[in-house]
């Protein structure tokens, strides 16, 4: 059964109301707000923000635009292989303090990621 949300004498949303509305909002929010970490792409600096599947998939948004996703074909530890939304193969190394490497297989670009934004 549908209720319209409790209002005020004034037409208002009640406090309660709006307090529970900014408790389910502010989580969303901040996950799109996550800090830019100072990636690289071939040794150049980008600012970049990543996150991570249960399955595996990593998904990499680029500060200028541009966005990939890598799905685990090979899971395996400090090494694993994945494969971009273009069919590219990258090996992916998980180094001792939580940074990422990722190397093309093909031909050789290289994206590191670290694991903080602080790098």
């Amino acid at each position: 059964m549908d209720r319209a949300p409790v209002r005020n004498g004034r037409g208002r949303l009640s406090l309660c109301t709006a307090a529970l509305v900014a408790m389910v909002s502010l989580p969303a929010m901040a996950a799109g707000a996550e800090p830019w970490k100072p990636c690289s792409f071939n040794d150049r600096t980008i600012p970049c923000r990543d996150s991570h599947s249960s399955d595996g998939t990593v998904r990499i948004v680029w500060k200028d635009g541009k966005t990939m996703t890598y799905r685990l074909i090979q899971e395996g530890f400090p090494f694993s292989t994945l494969r971009d939304s273009l069919g590219g193969i990258w090996r992916r190394e998980v180094l001792g303090q939580g940074n990422a490497v990722f190397t093309n297989t093909a031909n050789g670009n290289r994206i590191a990621v670290p694991l903080r934004p602080g790098g």
